[in-house]
Protein backbone atom coordinates (compact mmCIF):
# COMPACT_ATOMS: atom_id res chain seq x y z
CA UNK A 1 0.00 0.00 0.00
CA UNK A 2 2.56 2.54 0.98
CA UNK A 3 4.27 1.65 -2.60
CA UNK A 4 1.34 2.32 -4.05
CA UNK A 5 0.57 5.97 -2.54
CA UNK A 6 4.41 6.71 -3.14
CA UNK A 7 3.12 5.64 -7.26
CA UNK A 8 0.24 7.99 -7.24
CA UNK A 9 2.43 10.89 -5.30
CA UNK A 10 4.85 10.56 -8.32
CA UNK A 11 2.57 10.58 -10.81
CA UNK A 12 0.55 13.47 -9.20
CA UNK A 13 3.63 15.11 -8.98
CA UNK A 14 4.56 14.68 -12.77
CA UNK A 15 1.06 15.82 -13.56
CA UNK A 16 1.26 19.42 -11.26
CA UNK A 17 5.14 20.23 -12.74
CA UNK A 18 3.74 19.51 -16.43
CA UNK A 19 0.91 22.09 -16.15
CA UNK A 20 2.46 24.09 -14.16
CA UNK A 21 5.66 24.28 -16.30
CA UNK A 22 4.36 27.39 -18.63
CA UNK A 23 5.42 30.68 -16.30
CA UNK A 24 2.68 33.20 -16.64
CA UNK A 25 2.69 37.28 -16.74
CA UNK A 26 0.00 39.76 -17.40
CA UNK A 27 -0.74 40.05 -20.80
CA UNK A 28 -0.27 43.92 -21.72
CA UNK A 29 -0.45 43.94 -26.23
CA UNK A 30 0.19 47.80 -26.36
CA UNK A 31 2.25 48.80 -29.26
CA UNK A 32 3.07 45.28 -30.10
CA UNK A 33 2.97 42.85 -32.76
CA UNK A 34 -0.52 40.52 -32.44
CA UNK A 35 -0.42 37.30 -33.93
CA UNK A 36 -3.34 34.49 -33.33
CA UNK A 37 -3.03 30.47 -33.94
CA UNK A 38 -4.30 29.26 -37.00
CA UNK A 39 -7.48 27.86 -36.08
CA UNK A 40 -7.57 26.76 -39.85
CA UNK A 41 -4.52 25.06 -40.18
CA UNK A 42 -4.66 21.30 -41.97
CA UNK A 43 -1.79 20.20 -39.94
CA UNK A 44 -2.55 21.30 -36.92
CA UNK A 45 -6.13 20.00 -37.49
CA UNK A 46 -4.71 16.91 -38.48
CA UNK A 47 -2.14 16.24 -35.46
CA UNK A 48 -5.07 17.78 -33.21
CA UNK A 49 -1.90 20.21 -32.05
CA UNK A 50 0.64 22.87 -33.06
CA UNK A 51 4.11 22.40 -33.93
CA UNK A 52 6.55 22.46 -31.04
CA UNK A 53 7.39 25.49 -29.03
CA UNK A 54 9.41 25.85 -25.84
CA UNK A 55 8.23 26.88 -22.20
CA UNK A 56 11.84 28.19 -21.40
CA UNK A 57 14.24 29.62 -24.03
CA UNK A 58 15.92 26.02 -23.84
CA UNK A 59 15.78 23.15 -26.34
CA UNK A 60 14.97 20.62 -23.87
CA UNK A 61 11.33 22.04 -22.81
CA UNK A 62 9.60 21.69 -26.19
CA UNK A 63 6.16 21.79 -25.88
CA UNK A 64 2.97 21.07 -28.51
CA UNK A 65 0.41 23.33 -27.98
CA UNK A 66 -3.28 21.36 -28.12
CA UNK A 67 -5.23 22.62 -30.63
CA UNK A 68 -8.22 22.54 -28.55
CA UNK A 69 -7.06 24.47 -26.67
CA UNK A 70 -4.82 27.23 -28.66
CA UNK A 71 -7.12 27.19 -32.05
CA UNK A 72 -7.91 31.06 -32.84
CA UNK A 73 -6.00 32.13 -29.41
CA UNK A 74 -3.93 35.06 -29.61
CA UNK A 75 -0.54 36.52 -28.36
CA UNK A 76 2.19 39.12 -29.30
CA UNK A 77 5.92 38.96 -29.50
CA UNK A 78 7.22 40.58 -26.53
CA UNK A 79 11.07 40.65 -27.39
CA UNK A 80 14.17 38.69 -27.91
CA UNK A 81 16.07 36.19 -25.53
CA UNK A 82 19.63 35.09 -26.68
CA UNK A 83 20.94 32.22 -25.10
CA UNK A 84 24.60 31.42 -25.62
CA UNK A 85 24.85 31.64 -29.63
CA UNK A 86 20.77 30.81 -30.09
CA UNK A 87 18.00 33.34 -30.51
CA UNK A 88 14.25 32.45 -28.87
CA UNK A 89 11.14 34.50 -29.49
CA UNK A 90 9.56 35.25 -26.08
CA UNK A 91 5.68 35.23 -26.75
CA UNK A 92 2.83 36.21 -24.39
CA UNK A 93 -0.82 34.69 -24.72
CA UNK A 94 -4.01 36.51 -24.07
CA UNK A 95 -4.27 33.54 -21.26
CA UNK A 96 -1.19 34.99 -19.65
CA UNK A 97 1.31 32.09 -20.29
CA UNK A 98 4.54 32.65 -21.94
CA UNK A 99 6.26 30.48 -24.74
CA UNK A 100 9.34 30.82 -26.94
CA UNK A 101 9.72 30.01 -30.14
CA UNK A 102 13.41 29.53 -31.95
CA UNK A 103 12.79 30.43 -35.70
CA UNK A 104 10.06 33.06 -36.48
CA UNK A 105 10.42 33.06 -40.18
CA UNK A 106 9.62 28.84 -40.46
CA UNK A 107 6.55 28.84 -37.93
CA UNK A 108 3.89 29.00 -40.39
CA UNK A 109 1.16 28.51 -38.15
CA UNK A 110 0.62 31.88 -36.36
CA UNK A 111 -0.99 34.81 -38.46
CA UNK A 112 -0.91 38.47 -37.92
CA UNK A 113 -4.48 39.79 -37.02
CA UNK A 114 -4.41 41.91 -39.87
CA UNK A 115 -3.86 38.54 -42.17
CA UNK A 116 -5.17 36.43 -40.11
CA UNK A 117 -8.94 38.59 -40.20
CA UNK A 118 -8.35 39.00 -43.82
CA UNK A 119 -8.41 35.04 -44.30
CA UNK A 120 -10.96 34.23 -42.23
CA UNK A 121 -13.33 36.94 -44.79
CA UNK A 122 -11.97 34.41 -47.53
CA UNK A 123 -12.86 31.46 -45.71
CA UNK A 124 -16.17 32.88 -45.29
CA UNK A 125 -16.75 33.60 -49.08
CA UNK A 126 -15.20 29.42 -49.72
CA UNK A 127 -17.74 27.93 -47.39
CA UNK A 128 -20.99 29.71 -49.68
CA UNK A 129 -20.03 28.03 -52.99
CA UNK A 130 -22.42 26.07 -54.25
CA UNK A 131 -22.81 24.31 -57.52
CA UNK A 132 -25.34 25.14 -60.47
CA UNK A 133 -28.16 22.95 -59.71
CA UNK A 134 -26.94 21.34 -56.83
CA UNK A 135 -28.52 22.04 -53.26
CA UNK A 136 -27.36 19.49 -51.40
CA UNK A 137 -23.72 19.55 -51.83
CA UNK A 138 -21.95 22.25 -49.59
CA UNK A 139 -18.78 23.11 -48.09
CA UNK A 140 -18.27 20.93 -44.79
CA UNK A 141 -14.41 22.41 -44.13
CA UNK A 142 -11.95 24.70 -44.93
CA UNK A 143 -8.32 24.81 -44.22
CA UNK A 144 -4.90 26.57 -44.69
CA UNK A 145 -2.43 24.80 -46.31
CA UNK A 146 0.52 25.77 -44.41
CA UNK A 147 3.48 25.07 -47.16
CA UNK A 148 1.63 27.19 -49.77
CA UNK A 149 1.30 30.69 -48.91
CA UNK A 150 -3.24 31.53 -49.68
CA UNK A 151 -3.93 28.20 -50.32
CA UNK A 152 -7.03 26.61 -48.96
CA UNK A 153 -8.11 22.84 -48.93
CA UNK A 154 -11.81 22.62 -49.26
CA UNK A 155 -13.54 19.59 -48.08
CA UNK A 156 -17.16 18.97 -50.05
CA UNK A 157 -20.20 17.20 -47.84
CA UNK A 158 -19.50 14.20 -50.34
CA UNK A 159 -15.84 14.16 -49.25
CA UNK A 160 -14.33 15.59 -52.29
CA UNK A 161 -11.33 17.41 -51.29
CA UNK A 162 -9.78 20.20 -53.59
CA UNK A 163 -7.85 23.18 -53.18
CA UNK A 164 -8.85 26.48 -53.89
CA UNK A 165 -6.85 27.00 -57.16
CA UNK A 166 -7.97 23.46 -58.60
CA UNK A 167 -11.94 25.01 -57.40
CA UNK A 168 -12.05 27.74 -59.79
CA UNK A 169 -11.37 25.28 -62.84
CA UNK A 170 -14.17 23.41 -61.27
CA UNK A 171 -16.77 25.73 -61.01
CA UNK A 172 -16.21 27.32 -64.34
CA UNK A 173 -16.47 23.35 -66.07
CA UNK A 174 -19.61 22.69 -63.68
CA UNK A 175 -21.86 25.29 -65.51
CA UNK A 176 -21.21 23.30 -68.75
CA UNK A 177 -22.39 20.47 -67.65
CA UNK A 178 -26.18 21.42 -67.05
CA UNK A 179 -27.48 17.68 -66.59
CA UNK A 180 -27.82 17.78 -62.23
CA UNK A 181 -27.57 13.76 -62.85
CA UNK A 182 -24.31 14.45 -65.02
CA UNK A 183 -22.36 16.79 -62.75
CA UNK A 184 -23.45 14.51 -59.68
CA UNK A 185 -21.71 11.63 -61.20
CA UNK A 186 -19.07 13.89 -62.31
CA UNK A 187 -18.17 14.91 -58.57
CA UNK A 188 -18.57 11.72 -57.34
CA UNK A 189 -15.33 10.39 -59.74
CA UNK A 190 -13.41 13.13 -58.65
CA UNK A 191 -14.28 12.64 -55.31
CA UNK A 192 -12.73 8.90 -55.44
CA UNK A 193 -9.97 8.40 -53.55
CA UNK A 194 -6.59 8.28 -56.25
CA UNK A 195 -8.11 10.09 -58.34
CA UNK A 196 -7.32 13.37 -58.67
CA UNK A 197 -8.11 16.91 -60.24
CA UNK A 198 -6.12 20.06 -60.86
CA UNK A 199 -6.33 22.77 -63.18
CA UNK A 200 -3.93 24.73 -64.97
CA UNK A 201 -5.01 28.36 -64.69
CA UNK A 202 -2.65 29.76 -67.58
CA UNK A 203 -3.46 27.14 -70.20
CA UNK A 204 -7.33 26.65 -68.91
CA UNK A 205 -5.97 23.04 -68.81
CA UNK A 206 -7.61 20.40 -66.45
CA UNK A 207 -6.69 17.02 -66.04
CA UNK A 208 -8.32 14.57 -64.31
CA UNK A 209 -6.00 11.13 -62.91
CA UNK A 210 -5.16 7.76 -61.75
CA UNK A 211 -1.86 7.62 -61.38
CA UNK A 212 -1.35 3.78 -60.58
CA UNK A 213 1.11 1.08 -61.74
CA UNK A 214 0.76 -0.57 -64.26
CA UNK A 215 -2.06 1.28 -65.04
CA UNK A 216 -2.85 4.69 -65.62
CA UNK A 217 -5.20 6.96 -67.06
CA UNK A 218 -5.48 11.07 -67.64
CA UNK A 219 -8.46 12.67 -68.91
CA UNK A 220 -7.61 16.27 -70.06
CA UNK A 221 -10.14 19.19 -70.77
CA UNK A 222 -8.84 21.96 -72.86
CA UNK A 223 -10.46 25.05 -72.43
CA UNK A 224 -14.05 23.82 -71.46
CA UNK A 225 -14.18 22.32 -75.11
CA UNK A 226 -11.72 19.59 -75.77
CA UNK A 227 -11.26 16.10 -73.94
CA UNK A 228 -8.95 13.91 -74.53
CA UNK A 229 -8.29 10.11 -72.24
CA UNK A 230 -5.13 8.30 -72.58
CA UNK A 231 -4.23 4.86 -70.74
CA UNK A 232 -0.71 4.30 -70.12
CA UNK A 233 0.74 0.77 -69.27
CA UNK A 234 4.25 1.37 -67.55
CA UNK A 235 6.21 -0.92 -65.39
CA UNK A 236 9.42 0.15 -63.08
CA UNK A 237 12.52 -2.22 -62.64
CA UNK A 238 15.77 -2.68 -61.44
CA UNK A 239 17.00 -3.17 -65.19
CA UNK A 240 15.49 -2.71 -68.57
CA UNK A 241 13.66 -5.57 -69.97
CA UNK A 242 13.31 -4.02 -73.71
CA UNK A 243 9.43 -4.27 -73.72
CA UNK A 244 8.00 -4.39 -76.74
CA UNK A 245 3.83 -5.51 -76.07
CA UNK A 246 1.59 -6.24 -72.70
CA UNK A 247 -1.59 -7.97 -72.52
CA UNK A 248 -4.46 -7.89 -69.57
CA UNK A 249 -5.53 -10.89 -68.32
CA UNK A 250 -8.48 -11.86 -66.00
CA UNK A 251 -8.54 -15.81 -65.98
CA UNK A 252 -9.36 -16.36 -69.63
CA UNK A 253 -10.79 -12.66 -70.66
CA UNK A 254 -8.04 -10.91 -72.30
CA UNK A 255 -6.96 -7.85 -73.78
CA UNK A 256 -4.46 -7.78 -76.48
CA UNK A 257 -3.78 -3.74 -77.82
CA UNK A 258 -2.93 -2.86 -81.27
CA UNK A 259 0.37 -3.67 -82.70
CA UNK A 260 1.67 -0.14 -83.73
CA UNK A 261 2.52 0.26 -79.72
CA UNK A 262 6.10 1.82 -78.74
CA UNK A 263 7.15 1.89 -75.62
CA UNK A 264 9.76 4.61 -74.29
CA UNK A 265 12.26 4.21 -71.33
CA UNK A 266 13.74 6.58 -68.68
CA UNK A 267 16.57 5.07 -66.85
CA UNK A 268 18.08 5.62 -63.19
CA UNK A 269 18.40 4.45 -60.21
CA UNK A 270 14.51 2.42 -61.27
CA UNK A 271 14.49 1.51 -64.76
CA UNK A 272 10.72 3.10 -66.28
CA UNK A 273 9.12 1.28 -69.96
CA UNK A 274 6.05 2.57 -70.97
CA UNK A 275 3.32 3.15 -73.84
CA UNK A 276 0.78 5.49 -73.76
CA UNK A 277 -2.58 5.22 -76.37
CA UNK A 278 -5.70 6.67 -76.46
CA UNK A 279 -8.58 5.10 -74.62
CA UNK A 280 -10.94 3.14 -77.70
CA UNK A 281 -13.81 1.09 -77.71
CA UNK A 282 -11.80 -2.28 -77.15
CA UNK A 283 -10.52 -0.97 -74.12
CA UNK A 284 -13.57 0.25 -72.78
CA UNK A 285 -15.90 -2.87 -73.76
CA UNK A 286 -12.47 -4.86 -72.30
CA UNK A 287 -12.66 -2.64 -68.85
CA UNK A 288 -16.90 -3.09 -68.40
CA UNK A 289 -16.30 -7.11 -68.70
CA UNK A 290 -14.08 -7.00 -65.95
CA UNK A 291 -15.34 -8.61 -62.99
CA UNK A 292 -15.07 -5.98 -60.00
CA UNK A 293 -14.12 -8.86 -57.07
CA UNK A 294 -11.20 -10.47 -58.92
CA UNK A 295 -7.93 -9.00 -59.57
CA UNK A 296 -6.14 -8.76 -62.99
CA UNK A 297 -3.19 -8.90 -63.87
CA UNK A 298 -1.00 -6.82 -66.77
CA UNK A 299 2.11 -9.15 -68.43
CA UNK A 300 5.07 -7.31 -70.41
CA UNK A 301 6.59 -9.04 -72.48
CA UNK A 302 10.33 -8.25 -73.04
CA UNK A 303 13.26 -9.19 -75.11
CA UNK A 304 15.26 -10.20 -71.73
CA UNK A 305 12.02 -11.85 -69.71
CA UNK A 306 8.33 -11.23 -69.37
CA UNK A 307 6.72 -10.20 -66.09
CA UNK A 308 3.51 -10.26 -64.63
CA UNK A 309 2.27 -7.42 -62.30
CA UNK A 310 -1.11 -7.11 -60.41
CA UNK A 311 -4.23 -4.47 -60.51
CA UNK A 312 -6.17 -5.16 -57.69
CA UNK A 313 -10.50 -4.73 -57.79
CA UNK A 314 -10.20 -1.43 -55.91
CA UNK A 315 -8.36 -0.07 -58.84
CA UNK A 316 -10.35 -2.17 -61.29
CA UNK A 317 -12.73 0.14 -60.12
CA UNK A 318 -11.73 3.06 -60.53
CA UNK A 319 -10.68 2.79 -63.90
CA UNK A 320 -14.29 1.52 -64.98
CA UNK A 321 -15.31 4.99 -63.03
CA UNK A 322 -12.88 6.99 -65.25
CA UNK A 323 -14.12 4.89 -68.35
CA UNK A 324 -17.56 6.43 -67.60
CA UNK A 325 -16.44 9.95 -67.19
CA UNK A 326 -14.44 9.68 -70.98
CA UNK A 327 -18.18 8.96 -72.09
CA UNK A 328 -19.89 11.28 -70.07
CA UNK A 329 -17.86 14.11 -71.08
CA UNK A 330 -18.39 13.28 -74.37
CA UNK A 331 -22.16 14.71 -74.14
CA UNK A 332 -20.59 18.09 -73.38
CA UNK A 333 -17.22 18.57 -75.24
CA UNK A 334 -15.88 17.60 -78.24
CA UNK A 335 -12.77 14.94 -78.25
CA UNK A 336 -9.54 16.05 -79.08
CA UNK A 337 -9.07 13.97 -81.68
CA UNK A 338 -11.97 15.13 -83.97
Amino acid sequence: MKKVFCCLFLILSVVSFSSSAIKKEKYNPVDKDIFVFDQYSADAINLKKYSGLYSEPNSRSLFYPSYKKYNGMEGYLDKEVKVGNKVYFKIVLKNGEVLYLNDLNSYDQIVSVKNYQKRLDEIEKLKEIKFPNIDDLYVAKVETDPKLKDIYIITFSNGLRLNNANLNGLLSLSEKITNPNDLYQFLDIISTDKINFTYNSQNNLIKIELKSEPLSIETFIFKEKLYTTTVTAILSNKDRLFIDNFKILQNDNIYEPSSDLTFKSKSGTTVYEWTKFILNNQFVSYVNSLNDKNDVKVRFYGSRKNVEKKIDSKTIAKIKKLSTLNALLAKYFKSGLE
